[in-house]
């Protein structure tokens, strides 16, 4: 265990993140070429990682040479091509599939096609057809949207590359409940990615957004130094809430002060209103 270290890597044909165990010398920056279920895969090592009960273990083949390099490049620009065929023939026979990119291992296993498709594509005659063409073994992999914005790459509204292609090791579910519990407007268009699901940078701050369970409700009546004050807004970015008088004057609670007051609900409440506790 001395001479070896889990690493993050990141494959080139999907863009996804997982992990490898490599020799001690290996370092951020570093192209390897592993084993995996595709053939030899050049990956880029992203940097260290811990051991965790989900760590793969790819075999560790080589550090990448110069000749592995070029070989990769000549592969992609090859299964370009392939990709383009494959399109062709995927039009002459009808097939409702987004076909994203063409992948070709270093040690030419198979040829791998990625495609995004609203149902179900019965491809076998594709396959067959683009067998004979490139004279290698097939296999096609349908991905879902967002895997396919994360395969091509593209750059969200915020102006910046889409989290998924950057950064992100996996994809959360993510429903319209997320813009209530963050104060947004409930209309989802208005927050949806590139890959028509909704955006996943929506759940970056969901654990900000928890406090809200032990928060007093909106429209509740809480008492602070002898007053009544009713709990209007909720201020999750500066930590606070915003409460008015009987005479409708707003004043600033931050969620700190609440808790020193005992205003905040018991651990484990919910919000039936029908608890002692209240």
């Amino acid at each position: 265990m001395d001479n070896i270290k889990p690493v993050r890597i990141r494959f080139l044909d999907t863009n996804k993140f997982s992990e490898a165990v490599v020799p001690f010398n290996i370092k951020k920056g570093d192209f390897i070429v592993i084993e995996s279920e595709k053939g030899h895969e050049l990956v880029l090592v992203m940097g260290n990682c811990v051991y965790t009960d989900d760590t793969k273990n790819y075999q560790f083949i080589r550090k990448a040479t110069k000749e592995d390099i070029v070989i990769f490049d000549k592969h992609e620009e090859e299964a370009q091509e392939f990709l383009n065929i494959c399109k062709e023939e995927s039009e002459k026979l009808g097939l409702k599939m987004n076909l994203l990119k063409s992948y070709i291992p270093l040690n030419r296993t198979k040829a791998l096609f990625y495609y995004t498709a609203e149902n179900r594509v019965d491809f076998r005659e594709l396959v067959k057809i683009m067998a004979k063409k490139i004279r290698m073994r097939i296999e096609m992999r349908q991905v879902g949207v967002r895997d396919g914005v994360q395969i091509a790459g593209a750059v969200g509204v915020c102006g910046h590359q889409c989290c998924c292609n950057l950064f992100l090791d996996k994809f959360e579910n993510i429903s319209v409940e997320i813009l209530t519990e963050q104060n947004l407007p409930p209309t989802p268009t208005k927050f949806t990615g590139l890959c028509g699901r909704l955006m996943c940078c929506l759940t970056f701050e969901k654990e900000t957004y928890s406090i809200k369970n032990d928060l007093p409700e909106i429209e509740s009546v809480i008492e602070i130094e002898g007053k009544p004050y009713t709990v209007k807004m909720y201020d999750f970015i500066g930590e606070k809430v915003i409460v008015a008088d009987e005479e409708g004057n707003l004043r600033d609670i931050t969620f700190t002060q609440l808790e020193s007051m005992n205003l905040l609900k018991p651990k484990g409440c919910g919000s039936c209103n029908g608890c002692a506790n209240h």
